[in-house]
This record gives structure tokens, C-alpha cells and sequence, in this order.
């Protein structure tokens, strides 16, 4: 029990406090509703803060409740405003006393922030201008004030801290062109210091739900969010950040949940995401821990994205997918961005100077993903960096990009794989593509799968249509000098169907047929690399050579690599390389047959050295005309590398089988044939350069009547049999020609007229010059050589062996076609005149000194014959020696046949006049009927019902004849040169 005095002390003390509580409570909370109180407190800093209220109390000493708090202010940089609808706060008097106002354990309840940045000075193209519209207005101050300098420090500006803030309940924001209504719960300690206008928080927790948000004047976005976690902020000016920006500066733990518009938060808190840009809205779920702009572990963010957009360089992808971020739970050095669509559009930007088509769609389809991590270049160091460019200079960054399965519309898209320096394109048909695209520090790799059963190709003037299957695989390795290896790359190419260029119409692989097989090839890379260019001395090749990939295409990364590859190439015609080689005189190269490729490179292009080696296989090849099957192995060799390179074709052929393209069986067998094929460039006109050489060792004609098809249909000469071997060494160009070919037989046997000769041929050509694609040659200087032959006749025979006759040929010109063509001149040596005796041997009625020239022996004349137009016209032909002479003048046409003869023996002369199965012998005036006879223009009449008498003409009287003189008849004049006796290096004088 307390004593009489202790407790008269404590009511004295009770009612000293309650005196002193009722002079407090209503002297301070009158003082605190007087507009003098408020007045005081404004004039402080009038320029800088004001503040009212509706009504305000305090239950104890620095303990202020208000309701209707209503604040504004303005810094150099900024105005505010700070509306509440009920506030509590503890003020602390000695700092109030040092031009501080520290306040804590301040609580709010319905705040309405404002905050109006200050336009600056120079801001009148400032891109802020379109949006200061939708910039709140404050109260009390004027809209248009400038910001200004931050001033120097005067010791009296205030300074306001708050120690354990407290907001809830139902909050409104409108900060610049964001507005929105925010319920939740703030706990923090703020410090704003009214002269740098910096705001500072610390120890800041939120739970707050964002129910609207409306940017500008765009429809207000009522979608729910939440925001749960703590935040720090260190002092800065909030009108110096844009955005987001307070992600680089401010520590973070929250757990997240609100739709987003944009996706420009993630290049804030991932290293290294530059070049990667990301757009897109949905919603934002997940996890976020920051410390000053670096992700840290726990972080695991995810985007549902209903308009999801990714650009890599010239590459963008749309579509809808999912957005996730997460640091490495293990490695809080390491971080990932995985991006994945689900539908999505990819697009190829056209580049400098492809304006036509601004956008060519690469892909539709599913399941595109990208993956981007990123990790300290050396976690053993803490980062000094204070900005995320500065921060990205210290990462690596691995990226992979896979496209799986995606429908292709157009193939022509993808020509960015080919080197524009290639005569290569792709002009259509549609397909699938897989594709995997990786980056690391260490290495570059690209995986690509493109496959079409309707793909349109061109090369150089060709076209195909083809089933395509194309497996690139290609590396660079991060090396002193970037090597690019293409080990594993496949092409394929089956079913396909050539065709022109410009036309469109078929052209066929070295078949003659009306419809060519479908062409197969297979291209399989196996070793070698390729050097790219070297950056720089201190330069990474990595980033660069993804930025060229990304920006120009594979192929330029093809157009500049230097090295050596060896591949295999498996193709079921080798007609493609005729078509390589523009067809020089009609080339074509059947086979198939698997190549080894040894392929030096020059900037993209093929490179001196480069060869192509065919193994032995059964070849077909075919020049000109001709062709012969056999089998044999082939090489194809650049000489000189370059844009148009030098190459050359060597084939060699054994046991070959020669034909015309148009007869359906050979008629040559047993050919060995050496053909080089050199172009000097390559492209449309490589044909114009081309040189062919051939050899042909050896080749066995299995019967001589073959080459009737070469004479005209009634040509009084035929073919009927025996074996020849040939041999050749020819060297031809589109309009040159020359070399040797050497026919020789043993037993051929001809058919003149009802006259039979059977010997020893032996025909030598030599090529002077020529035009090979019209068959036409000039083979001045070749011979045709007889030696025993014996000639049969209808009713008479001489059988007699050792005739031997030789034919040196001059000015002379063929056409090597069905029928030949032929214009020729030529000296003749004969040993007698048996065979052109025997042609009159069955005559009726001859005299008998014409069995005197059976006896003479050494004759010499000359032969001018033309074959053409399907017949064969002798212009001039003569053999002759002091004793006698044969001189002949005919036509055989399918129209008619005739001939007219002139005999000599001595002084005495005949005329032997052939028409048809007639025949006719007359001595009377025989030299002028013979000069008077024009083959094809004397008219014959019946040569049965010319007078044949007894009258001779002597050798004086033919001479005294003209030559040409003109007869009774007026048969005309056939305007040919006279012949000549020429010298003749070629002549056989052992003859």
C-alpha cells in the first residue's frame, strides 16, 4: 500500500498530466487546423513544396494523424503531387531544426502520386513533346515551367527522409503518360532531397494489384496484375530515367504477375541481348531477382506471348509463344533465354539494294526455339562494371536457334546459301527446312536441312525440275585463322528433268530419245576446309562471321574461302558435265558413275587444280555427229581457276563400239580413243573456245558396206563388203579443223556399175581445215591407194590380181553427212587400164583395138568429180599414155544415169555413150560428141538408135577439134574450170 504523501505525489503527478495532455491535445491540434500553421509550413521552401489538409490531430507529442492530405512540389527536374486520404506520421524535431524533415512510421491510406516532368530547355524537337499531352497537370504549379540546373547545395534546402513508410489500400498513379489504379500495400524508408531532386528507398516491400493501366491515349488495360517482393533503390533523379530504366539502378526480389506490351525489359537485366530483339505483349509471370541491373539466382521469368516478334539481323520471326528467363540455380554466373513459338512466320528483310521485294517469307509452321545464354568470362572476379553495356563487354554469349520442320513456299528464298559468283539458282518450288544454328565463343555452327519433291533449278542455260534434298553442315572453328568445315554437307538430286533455260523445252541428256531418263546426283563433302578472311589482330572472328551469316547469307561465307574439299559425287548421267562444257561440237557424255572430287577454292570459285576423276565405267561419248560406247574412265580438270575458268575433259575409251547418233547399231567395233576436251572459259559462249583433240588408236570396221549410206541412192558406185581398220588423230574447234585418218582394208569389194572389184583399199584423209559442226572438211592433200584388186565383169572378167591405181586428191571439200557431199579434184596414177576396160567389155559391136588397151600399162590423168543434191556428176575425168587414153564425163541421179567415153588407142578414138541400161559405140566424130557432152544437160535421146558405123577419127583430127566446141545440138556449156595438172607433194611417185 502506497503512504498518505506517495500517493497525494501521484495524483498531483495525474492531474499535472492531464492538465498538461488537455493544454497539449488542444493547443497543438488547434494549432495544427489553423491556416497560420499551414502558412508557416508552406513559406519554408514556397518553390518547392506545399502542403494542406483537411483536418489534422495529434494524440501525442510528434505524432500527427491527418486526413485530406493534399501535396505538391516541384524540383529542378520534375513536378509532383501526393494526395491521401488518411496520413499518420512521426516527426523528429532536431533534425526539423537542421533544415531536415525526418519523419517515420508514416502511414498512408489511398494515395494518388503525380508526377510531371519538367520539359527542358532545348526539348522542342525532343521526341517527349508527343506525349507531354497525356502528362498530368499539377496543382499550384504551371504546366510550361522549365526544368532548370540542379542549384549548388545553401544548406537550408530541404531535405525529407521517411523511415518506415506504410501505404494501403486503394492507390491511383499517374506518372508522365502512365496513369492506373494500383490496390495493395508499400512498406519502405524513402529520402528525397527537394534541391537534386534525388528520391532514394530502402528496405521497400510491395503486394500490390495493378487493375488498370493506360498509356497515352491508347485503350486502358484492365487485365489483372500482381506485384509481390522488395525493392531498393539508391539515390537518384527519377526524371533521368526513361522506361525501365530503374531495372539498371535498383535491387529487386518480387514475385511478379501483370500483362506487359513490350518486352524491352529483358536487353535491361540479359547481358549480351542486343543483338537478339525481342517484341511482343502477353503476360509476365514468374520471379525477378536484381541487383543493379544483373540477374541473380532465383530469377525465372515467363511470357505468354499472344504477338511474340524476334529479329536477328536480316531474320524476323512471328508469331505466338512463351518468353522464359532464368538464372542458372547452380551458376549464378549463367543465365538463359529460351524463346519458343508456337505457330510462327519467318521473314528475310531485303537488304542494301533489294528494294523490289522489301520482305520474302522464309518458313511457316511450329516450334521454333531460341536459346541465348549468357555467363561470366571469368566468375572468379566480381564485375566492376556500373551500366549493362559495360556489363555485356564481360560475358559470353552462346546462342542456338533451331527450326524444325517448317513448310517452305518458295525455294528461291534461299539462294542467300549459294555465292552470287555461282551461275546457280534457285527459281522455285516449294519444300520443308530443319535447321539448327548454334554460337558459342569457341565455335560457329549451321545445320540445314532443305527438302522439295518439286524444286526448279537453273544452271548456266539449263533448268531441272528435280526432287532436292540439301544437308548443309558447316563449322567455323574460333582459331588464329577462322576455317570453315564442310565435312558432312549432302546434296541430292533425283527424278529431275532438264530442260532450257529460256525456253523451257526438254533438252536431253545425251540421249536421243524424244524423252530423256530422270537424272539423279549425289554430292557427299568428306574432308578439307576452307580459310575465311581474318578480322583482325585482336578481333573475335566468331561474332563477325554470325553477323555476315545473319546479314549477307552462307554463301558469302562460301565467296570467300580459300582451301581444298574432297568430296564424292555420285550421279546417274555424266552428261552434266557436256552441259558444263556448253556442248562443243555437239558433246555428250553418257554414264553413270560415282566421281572423286578433289575441289581447290578460290574466293568461292574453283581453283587451278581442281579434279574431277571417273574410275573405269561404261561410257558413252559422242561428238559431232558420232558416237562410241565402250568403257573407259575420265577426268575433268580446271586449268585456270576463276569466274570463267580454263578446264579440260580427257576420256579414254577401250573396246568401244562406234555408230552414227542415228543408226540403231554399231557398225566400228574394238576402238581404243583418247578425247580432250579444253574450254577456255567457262559460260554461255565456252563452246566457242573449245578444242577438241582425238585419237583414235585403233578401230575395226566389221563390213565396208556400211558407208553406202553415205552415197547417193543411185550412184553408179556401191559398197558390197569387207572388213578396215581406222585410225585418226584429229584436232577440231567450232570453226577449224585438222589432222589425219588412215582407213586401210584387205579385201574390199565394190560394185561399179554391172562391174565388180574386189582388193586392197587404203584410204589416207588429211584434214586442212573444215567447219565440224556442218560436217564440212577440206582434206586437199589425202590420197586413196588400190593395190591388188581384180575386176569381174557381166559377160567378161579380168581376174588377173596386182592392179594397183592411186588418187592424190586436190582442192577438194566434204560434207560427211547422209548422202556425202563432195567436191574433188584429184591426180590419178593406174597400173593399166583392166577395170575401165572391162566396164565396155561386153559392148556390141566394138572394134578390136580396144583389146589393145588391155595391154598397156602406167597410165596417168586426173579425176574432177561433184556429189551433191543426191547425185554424182564426173566433170572431168582422164587416164592416159602415149598409146592410149580413157576420158569420161557423167551423171547418176535418181532421175537418170548416163556417161559418155572417149577412147584413144594410137591415132584411132571412140565415143562410148551410156543412158541408162544402154549402151552405144560410135567412131564418127567421136571427140566432138565427147567435147559437146554436158552431164545432165545433153539430151541422150535413145542411145539404142544411134547409127553405130565403121568411120574412125585419128588422133590429128581430135586434136584439131576445139575442146567445148559447141555441136549442132547447142547441148550448152557447163561453165566448169578446165583441169589442171597440178604439182602434188603427196603423190606416190613408187606408183
Amino acid at each position: 500500500m502506497f503512504s498518505t504523501r506517495t500517493t497525494r505525489w501521484l495524483r498531483r503527478s495525474a492531474l499535472a498530466f492531464g492538465i498538461l495532455a488537455a493544454l497539449y491535445w488542444s493547443g497543438v491540434n488547434l494549432a495544427l487546423n489553423l491556416p497560420l500553421t499551414r502558412d508557416a509550413l508552406n513559406r519554408m521552401q514556397p518553390e518547392q513544396f506545399a502542403v494542406d489538409w483537411t483536418r489534422a490531430w495529434s494524440w501525442y507529442p510528434l505524432r500527427v494523424a491527418i486526413s485530406g492530405l493534399a501535396a505538391d512540389g516541384q524540383t529542378p527536374s520534375e513536378q509532383w503531387q501526393l494526395d491521401a486520404g488518411r496520413a499518420a506520421v512521426s516527426l523528429s524535431l532536431l533534425p526539423l531544426l537542421r533544415g531536415e524533415l525526418r519523419v517515420h512510421d508514416l502511414d498512408l491510406e489511398h494515395i494518388d502520386l503525380r508526377l510531371r516532368p519538367r520539359p527542358r530547355p532545348d526539348s522542342a524537337d525532343d521526341a517527349s513533346d508527343a506525349l507531354r499531352a497525356f502528362f498530368p497537370v499539377i496543382r499550384n504549379r504551371d504546366p510550361d515551367a522549365v526544368a532548370e540546373p540542379a542549384p549548388e547545395p545553401t544548406g537550408t534546402d530541404l531535405v525529407l527522409e521517411i523511415d518506415d513508410v506504410h501505404i494501403r489500400g486503394e492507390h491511383a498513379f499517374w506518372v508522365s503518360h502512365l496513369r492506373g489504379w494500383l490496390p495493395g500495400e508499400v512498406r519502405g524508408s524513402v529520402r528525397m532531397d527537394t534541391a537534386s531532386s534525388e528520391l532514394a528507398l530502402a528496405d521497400g516491400a510491395l503486394d500490390l494489384s495493378l487493375k488498370s493501366l493506360r498509356v497515352g491515349d491508347r485503350t486502358p488495360v484492365r487485365e489483372a496484375a500482381a506485384l509481390k517482393g522488395t525493392v531498393a533503390i539508391p539515390p537518384v533523379r527519377l526524371s533521368t530515367l526513361e522506361g525501365l530504366d530503374f531495372l539498371r539502378i535498383a535491387t529487386v526480389d518480387a514475385e511478379i504477375d501483370l500483362p506487359v506490351d513490350n518486352l524491352d525489359f529483358l536487353a535491361l537485366v540479359v547481358p549480351g541481348l542486343e543483338p537478339l530483339e525481342l517484341e511482343g505483349q502477353g503476360r509476365l509471370q514468374g520471379r525477378i531477382r536484381l541487383d543493379q541491373g544483373e540477374a541473380l539466382r532465383g530469377t525465372d521469368l515467363l511470357v505468354e506471348a499472344n504477338a511474340l516478334a524476334m529479329t536477328l539481323g536480316r531474320f524476323h520471326f512471328a508469331g505466338d509463344g512463351l518468353v522464359e528467363l532464368q538464372v542458372d540455380p547452380q551458376n549464378e554466373a549463367a543465365a538463359d533465354l529460351n524463346v519458343t513459338f508456337d505457330r510462327v512466320v519467318g521473314e528475310l528483310a531485303a537488304g542494301g539494294g533489294e528494294a523490289a521485294n522489301p520482305t520474302a517469307t522464309l518458313f511457316s509452321g511450329y516450334g521454333l526455339t531460341a536459346a541465348l545464354h549468357v555467363s561470366e568470362a571469368d566468375p572468379s572476379t566480381t564485375s566492376t562494371a556500373t551500366e549493362i553495356e559495360a556489363l555485356a563487354e564481360e560475358v559470353e554469349v552462346g546462342f542456338r536457334l533451331e527450326v524444325p520442320g517448317m513448310r517452305v513456299a518458295d525455294l528461291s528464298v534461299y539462294n542467300r546459301l549459294l555465292p552470287a559468283t555461282w551461275d546457280l539458282t534457285l527459281l522455285g518450288g516449294s519444300g520443308l527446312l530443319h535447321a539448327l544454328f548454334e554460337v558459342t565463343p569457341e565455335r560457329l555452327s549451321l545445320e540445314l536441312d532443305l527438302a522439295s519433291d518439286e524444286a526448279d533449278l537453273r544452271y548456266a542455260d539449263y533448268r531441272a525440275t528435280t526432287d532436292m534434298l540439301l544437308e548443309l553442315r558447316a563449322r567455323v572453328d574460333a582459331v588464329d585463322t577462322p576455317t570453315l568445315h564442310l565435312e558432312g554437307t549432302r546434296l541430292r538430286l533425283s527424278d529431275a528433268q532438264l530442260g532450257d533455260a529460256q525456253l523451257g523445252d526438254t533438252r536431253l541428256s545425251g540421249a536421243e530419245s524424244a524423252a530423256a531418263e530422270p537424272w539423279e546426283a549425289e554430292l557427299a563433302i568428306s574432308g578439307g576446309t576452307l580459310s575465311l578472311p581474318t578480322p583482325g589482330a585482336d578481333a573475335d572472328p566468331i561474332p563477325r562471321l554470325a553477323n555476315q551469316l545473319a546479314e549477307e547469307g552462307f554463301g558469302s561465307l562460301l565467296a570467300s574461302g580459300d582451301g581444298e574439299l574432297a568430296a564424292a559425287l555420285k550421279v546417274s548421267e555424266l552428261d552434266w558435265i557436256a552441259a558444263l562444257l556448253n556442248r562443243p561440237l555437239g558433246l555428250t557424255l553418257d554414264g553413270a558413275a560415282e566421281i572423286d572430287a578433289a575441289l581447290r577454292m578460290e574466293q568461292g570459285l574453283l581453283a587451278t587444280g581442281s579434279r574431277l576423276a571417273i574410275p573405269p565405267v561404261p561410257l558413252s561419248l559422242a561428238l559431232l555427229e558420232h558416237r562410241i560406247d565402250g568403257r573407259g574412265e575420265a577426268a575433268l580438270q580446271v586449268e585456270r581457276g576463276g569466274p570463267n575458268p580454263n578446264v579440260r575433259l580427257r576420256v579414254e575409251l577401250d573396246e568401244g563400239r562406234m555408230r552414227r547418233r542415228d543408226e540403231a547399231e554399231p557398225s566400228i567395233g574394238g576402238a581404243r580413243l583418247d578425247a580432250v576436251v579444253a574450254v577456255g572459259a567457262l559460260g554461255a559462249k565456252a563452246a566457242e573456245s573449245a578444242r577438241v583433240d582425238l585419237v583414235l588408236h585403233g578401230a575395226e570396221v566389221k563390213d565396208m558396206a556400211v558407208y553406202n549410206a553415205y552415197l547417193p541412192e543411185d550412184a553408179p558406185i556401191s559398197l558390197l563388203g569387207g572388213a578396215a581398220r581406222l585410225m585418226a588423230d584429229l584436232e577440231l574447234s567450232e570453226d577449224s579443223a585438222e589432222g589425219n585418218l588412215l582407213l586401210t582394208t584387205e579385201d574390199i569389194s565394190i560394185a561399179l556399175d554391172e562391174q565388180q572389184v574386189i582388193g586392197a583399199l587404203q584410204l589416207d584423209v588429211l584434214v586442212r581445215d573444215g567447219a565440224p559442226n556442218a560436217m564440212r572438211f577440206d582434206i586437199t592433200g589425202s590420197s586413196l591407194r588400190f593395190d591388188e584388186f581384180r575386176v569381174i565383169g557381166a559377160a567378161a572378167s579380168d581376174q588377173r590380181a596386182q592392179w594397183h591405181a592411186r588418187l592424190q586428191l586436190e582442192e577438194t571439200e566434204i560434207v560427211w553427212d547422209k548422202p556425202v557431199e563432195l567436191r574433188m579434184k584429184a591426180d590419178v596414177t593406174v597400173q593399166d587400164t583392166r577395170p575401165f576396160v572391162a566396164l565396155i567389155d561386153n559392148l556390141r559391136g566394138k572394134p578390136s583395138w580396144i583389146d589393145e588397151l588391155l595391154s598397156v600399162e602406167d597410165l596417168a590423168g586426173h579425176l574432177q568429180i561433184q556429189i551433191a543434191d543426191d547425185q554424182v556428176v564426173i566433170e572431168d575425168a582422164l587416164l592416159s599414155s602415149p598409146e592410149i587414153g580413157v576420158h569420161a564425163k557423167g551423171l547418176a541421179s535418181a532421175d537418170t544415169r548416163e556417161a559418155m567415153l572417149l577412147l584413144r588407142w594410137h591415132n584411132l578414138s571412140g565415143a562410148v555413150a551410156l543412158h541408162e541400161d544402154e549402151k552405144a559405140f560410135r567412131l564418127v566424130n567421136a571427140v566432138d560428141q565427147f567435147e559437146a557432152y554436158r552431164p545432165g544437160k545433153t539430151p541422150f535421146g535413145s542411145v539404142a538408135a544411134q547409127r553405130l558405123d565403121g568411120a574412125t577419127t585419128t588422133a590429128s583430127e581430135a586434136q584439131r577439134a576445139p575442146r567445148g566446141a559447141e555441136t549442132a545440138l547447142d547441148l550448152g556449156s557447163l561453165d566448169q574450170p578446165a583441169p589442171t595438172e597440178a604439182d602434188n607433194p603427196f603423190l606416190n611417185e613408187d606408183l
